[in-house]
């Protein structure tokens, strides 16, 4: 099987497991990986440490700016199309990159997030006559895109994390946009058990930003009964912002911010709580979740999902596996949490039941690992 080059803006990223679960997904098929990202975090899951170790940051690696300087023909149309980036920087990018492929083997490139790493990607790509493919996530398509329509028309192919993202791209080229949702790693998660005695009300996990509605969850928060309590579980340019809002409506002692966590967090505390609440929005400049990861992995732990109406949720839930209202309605929200803690333990297991099944079945990672395989393989 072909061994593919992962181009990544930052890798391992806490809040990004997505990627680290597509590549083991892809190496448990049988692919050679090799990892290309331009910076590191301090803070990453602690699964990804391999990857981690098998990766090689552009910023620390050496340069060899020449080496594929006379293939330069394959590439100069694309490069003198970018706006986003200076021709120069962005030819020694694809030069470096292309000179580290081809030392390692790679015989595909495949870019997630449509900003420099795919156009990186693509020039070292064409440099060395090989396929390239992209993954559109969210920001780089809906709040600050990049020369995306240069980009999808130089891929060979290109993924959308959701049906709605690929409608949408499918518009702007003739190229083939595949819908591959990101996945959850199948074998970290049983079946959820009957016995499921939460002691805690309300979880809301994630970064602390403008699409997450976290204006709108305090605001319904505010509205339920005095004995109610919620915990916020992320940081974030936010995070004053809502502690100073939480004070204002007197939620002081209802409501308690937990800073970030671990994907072990998350697995050994979901448990605890009687619904994880994410009212996902749009962001004035457009950004909004696509398929949210966080609401597959509460589906896959037994832990009740009450969300938005948010387009990339309506892909992940139906009527049976959680609870969804319209966006930026805290009325809605609330009256939805208020409904929640009313619900009898039958028709919460019912519900945590079905939810599992349906992401185990619709977004575990094993099966959109081998979408994504047949596509590279048929390049």
């Amino acid at each position: 099987m072909k061994k593919i080059g992962y181009v990544i803006p930052s890798f391992p990223t806490l809040s990004e497991t997505f990627v680290g679960v597509e590549m083991r997904a892809m190496m448990a098929l049988g692919h050679q990986l090799q990892p290309y990202a331009f910076n590191t975090n301090e803070h990453f899951q602690p699964v990804d440490t391999y990857l981690k170790s098998c990766c090689t940051y552009l910023s620390e690696a050496p340069v060899y700016p020449l080496r594929n300087i006379w293939k330069l023909y394959r590439c100069h149309n694309f490069i003198y199309k970018q706006k986003g980036f200076s021709y120069l920087s962005l030819l020694r990018q694809g030069l470096q990159l292309a000179y580290l492929a081809k030392r390692d083997g790679c015989e595909h490139l495949h870019a997630h997030f449509a900003w420099h790493s795919a156009a990186t990607a693509i020039v070292a790509a064409k440099l060395l006559n090989i396929p390239v493919s992209f993954v559109g996530h969210g920001a780089d398509i809906y709040a600050a895109p990049q020369d995306l329509t240069c980009k999808l028309q130089a891929a060979d192919f290109i993924c959308a994390v959701t049906k709605e993202m690929q409608n949408e791209l499918q518009l702007a080229t003739t190229k083939p946009v595949c819908h591959i949702p990101c996945g959850i790693h199948e074998a970290d998660y049983p079946p959820p058990s009957p016995h499921w005695h939460p002691t805690k009300d309300f979880l809301f996990i994630g970064r602390l930003v403008e699409k997450k509605g976290l204006d709108t969850l305090l605001n319904a928060f505010s509205l339920l009964p005095m004995t109610a309590t919620l915990d916020i579980v992320g940081d974030g340019p936010l995070l004053t912002e809502l502690t100073e809002m939480v004070k204002e409506l007197g939620l002081n002692r209802r409501v308690a911010f937990h800073g970030s966590k671990d994907a072990h967090w998350y697995h050994h505390h979901a448990g605890d709580y009687k619904a994880l609440v994410a009212p996902f929005t749009i962001a004035l400049n457009g950004d909004k979740d696509t398929g949210p990861l966080v609401i597959k992995e509460a589906m896959a732990l037994g832990l009740p999902v009450i969300t938005s109406d948010l387009a990339g949720c309506c892909e992940i839930l139906d009527d049976n596996s959680g609870k969804q209202v319209p966006m930026d309605d805290p009325y809605s929200l609330q009256y939805a949490m208020q409904q929640h803690l009313s619900l009898t333990p039958t028709e919460l297991h019912q519900q945590r039941k079905h939810a599992f099944e349906r992401v185990i079945t619709l977004f575990g990672a094993s099966r959109q690992a081998c979408l994504l395989s047949a596509l590279v393989e048929a390049q």
